[in-house]
């Protein structure tokens, strides 16, 4: 399942291509919306919350429908996409025409078109976006931040592991950040809420806000691999790690680009590689609530000691 940053990325890919266009067609290929036309309705913006992508569209003028601002509201799911210029298939669900451009989204978990405030309400059941764009702003990102903690501390005690993908909670953390900020903070999957402290839970939401920050736009674009592995020691920082700095990146990049199979994760995926910080073998469990949100977790034993 797509990450919060694979969504942001996705959006900035869309937008030169969409936004502030007129749909020239549209053909939706699932029974609900099959009737519906938006021909002649412009996109007016590309928005994401979580792993949601919403394409907020108005409707020519005049117009004598009861909503003439609506939301074309997607979830990617295990295998969704959306993709330019490509040939349909028996996976496609919708087709984007415009004057130059298609844009199809194939094997969507989830696609509805419904009012703006009805989409608002459902979106609102999701905890503080982890890459909402009020992370920009001190005060804003600090807000965020005892949002995240106030819904840690009043939920159903369960493992941090389980609590950072219940979408909830707070949106947009995928496996691979859960794993990966886990790790660098040297904490291990089963620990409960209750056993960790506020700095140790505001400690992962910020280094996670700040590791994804690193994989979407300004500083990478959609081609740019995923990372995680920018980090350096700072006994003065939570967990005694720091994001490295602008400089540091470019030349850690430089180095990986002249390297074949450049490490990207401290853990995500390194079975048979082991831990990138201390080299011991890691394990692979299954862990969840229930058969939906039970999701493989990597971990090293060593690093994450009980």
């Amino acid at each position: 399942m797509p990450e919060g940053d694979s969504i942001v990325r996705l959006a900035h890919r869309l937008r030169p291509i969409m936004q502030g266009k007129v749909l020239q067609n549209t053909d939706f290929r699932t029974p609900r919306l099959a009737a519906l036309d938006l021909e002649n309705w412009l996109v007016e913006d590309i928005v994401t919350t979580g792993k949601y992508l919403s394409m907020n569209v108005q409707a020519p003028s005049p117009t004598r429908l009861v909503n003439d601002s609506l939301v074309v509201l997607s979830h990617l799911g295990m295998d969704g996409s959306w993709q330019v210029d490509a040939r349909p298939t028996h996976h496609t669900r919708c087709i984007f025409t415009f004057t130059d451009h298609q844009v199809l989204g194939f094997s969507l978990a989830s696609l509805d078109v419904l009012p703006y405030d009805i989409t608002q309400e459902r979106l609102a059941r999701l905890g503080p976006d982890i890459l909402d764009i009020g992370w920009q702003d001190p005060v804003t990102a600090e807000t965020l931040v005892a949002q995240v903690l106030k819904n840690f501390r009043q939920t159903v005690d369960q493992h941090i592991a389980t609590a950072l993908l219940d979408q909830r909670l707070v949106a947009g953390i995928g496996n691979i950040y859960r794993c990966e900020v886990l790790l660098l903070a040297r904490i291990h999957p089963y620990r409960m809420l209750s056993e960790l402290t506020d700095d140790q839970l505001t400690g992962l939401i910020k280094l996670c806000h700040e590791l994804m920050t690193l994989n979407i736009p300004p500083i990478a674009d959609e081609q740019t691999r995923r990372s995680t592995v920018d980090i350096r020691s700072d006994p003065s920082a939570s967990f005694g790690i720091r994001i490295a700095n602008a400089t540091e990146r470019a030349r850690a990049r430089a180095d990986r680009r002249h390297r074949r199979n450049a490490p990207a994760y401290w853990v995500y995926g390194r079975q048979r590689e082991g831990c990138l910080r201390c080299g011991q073998q890691i394990r692979t469990d299954v862990l969840g609530t229930d058969p939906i949100t039970k999701r493989n977790i990597t971990w090293c034993p060593n690093c994450q000691r009980d």
